[in-house]
């Protein structure tokens, strides 16, 4: 064989091997398209918590003494439920943080998601956000710099070029960061976000009962003033059944989100064998919780 002909196989026969090493790589994929989704099923919580907080307030108004302005108590309901909107907003960051973070991993892996391989979207650049981003008291400076080391490795795994770049040494430098965003995001989801929603379904159940005590007609001739009251409980019933469906997505993010860490310290754990493992067990179950997200959401 000429030298010309070897250097013209070359590059191919180079790109041959990285590809197969890449598919290799096949729980790094499965882990980075899960967790991107599990992110996704995570977003709306950061806007909830004051929207939810809203509603509440709306519907204490509605059953206040005295005169009655629908806008203007929406308003106040805005007003007071303000600094909520803060919280959300670092929440929404964290949550992006874990994607851009699981989106870098997905890609480097060199290998095609077994599930939600269409969900992978451009890394958003989070780091930059949370490198301007204060602490709160729910999340402080520690929690931001976690997500901010996330969001940065996410950064830099995004700029290689070279499906080698993914290392045991990345995986294991942003282990107890990952955990650290991990247990933040449950916090807010598990305690804050859900404490709201249960605040709001007792004054929501509690109205619901007063609508259901006024729309008693005791004779026929009673019924038309009565019929207000009657029509105004569907729309009550609706408000409680959407506040009840968001409380078991919340469950079911906290649980995942266990499974999460598992599945991450697992991919640490068996690095140095994964070019041959097509599946591994913890990132299958990890994987197989998040379908079960979807399947529980289609049934609803």
């Amino acid at each position: 064989m000429s030298n010309r002909l070897s250097a013209r196989r070359a590059p191919a026969a180079i790109a041959l091997l990285l590809g197969g090493c890449a598919a290799q790589m096949q729980p790094v994929a499965d882990f980075g398209a899960a967790t991107n989704h599990l992110a996704t099923v995570y977003k709306p919580f950061s806007s909830g918590l004051a929207a939810s907080c809203e509603q509440r307030e709306r519907y204490v108004a509605l059953g206040n003494p005295g005169a009655f302005d629908d806008a203007l108590a929406q308003r106040a309901a805005a007003a007071r439920c303000a600094p909520l909107k803060e919280a959300g907003a670092t929440a929404a960051l964290f949550g992006r943080a874990l994607s851009d973070y699981a989106t870098s991993l997905a890609r480097a892996s060199g290998a095609k998601a077994t599930a939600f391989d269409g969900d992978l979207r451009d890394i958003t650049g989070s780091a930059a956000a949370l490198a301007t981003r204060d602490g709160t008291p729910l999340f402080d400076t520690t929690k931001v710099k976690a997500a901010g080391k996330i969001a940065r490795a996410a950064a830099a795994l995004a700029m290689q070029d070279r499906l080698h770049a993914l290392t045991r040494a990345t995986l294991e430098d942003n282990q107890d960061a990952l955990r650290v965003v991990v247990e933040a995001m449950k916090t807010y989801a598990g305690k804050i976000y859900a404490g709201q929603l249960a605040d709001t379904h007792g004054v929501m159940a509690g109205e619901l009962e007063r609508l259901v005590a006024a729309s008693d007609a005791p004779t026929q001739a009673d019924v038309e003033g009565r019929l207000p009251w009657r029509y105004a409980q569907a729309a009550a019933r609706a408000d409680i059944a959407a506040n009840e469906l968001e409380a078991r997505r919340v469950r079911d993010f906290a649980k995942t989100a266990d499974a999460l860490v598992a599945a991450h310290a697992e991919l640490i754990a068996h690095f140095d064998t994964i070019g041959g493992a097509r599946r591994l067990e913890l990132v299958s179950a990890f994987v197989s919780e998040v379908e079960a997200l979807n399947d529980d959401a289609a049934a609803l």
